[in-house]
């Protein structure tokens, strides 16, 4: 019961983020993911780390899409440096995720893995969303 609410004292703390950005304008990931924490089912540890995996999973094909829709429209040397910044970006992320993973396991309450769970989905989250300021940067130039 206390690690109840616990979790529900510090989830609104660590989450802001995406309740902050669900609504007009946002990222249909975002209002998603929203829905899918403002279900009552989901308002515990598991529910809220399903909730996050799910946007990971979404979040990581945004990536792959917007990549390859950016590769489309560089030019050589712009393409050559972008698989750079993606293979050190992918070095980054999975060094990132393990270290958090590791972090927030060795933390006593159960609800720091909802913590790591939205980091984890940040990471994810904010290289999509450079990607896609890349390329609507890029269709803007008309380049």
């Amino acid at each position: 019961m206390i690690k109840h609410y616990l979790f529900l004292f510090l989830f609104p703390l660590c989450c802001p983020d995406v309740s902050a950005q669900a609504g007009p304008g946002s990222n249909p990931i975002d209002d998603i993911l929203k829905e899918c924490r403002d279900d009552k089912e989901n308002r515990n540890p598991d529910g809220s780390i399903q909730c996050e995996y799910a946007a990971r999973i979404a979040w990581e094909k945004e990536i792959d899409k917007t990549y390859k829709m950016l590769l489309a429209i560089l030019n050589a040397e712009e393409k050559r440096l972008l698989k750079i910044s993606q293979k050190d970006w992918i070095t980054y992320r999975d060094n990132e995720m393990l270290y958090a993973s590791v972090f927030y396991k060795n933390m006593k309450s159960e609800t720091w893995l909802v913590v790591n769970a939205v980091r984890l989905t940040s990471i994810f989250r904010t290289r999509a969303l450079e990607l896609q300021e890349y390329y609507d940067m890029k269709l803007l130039d008309g380049d």
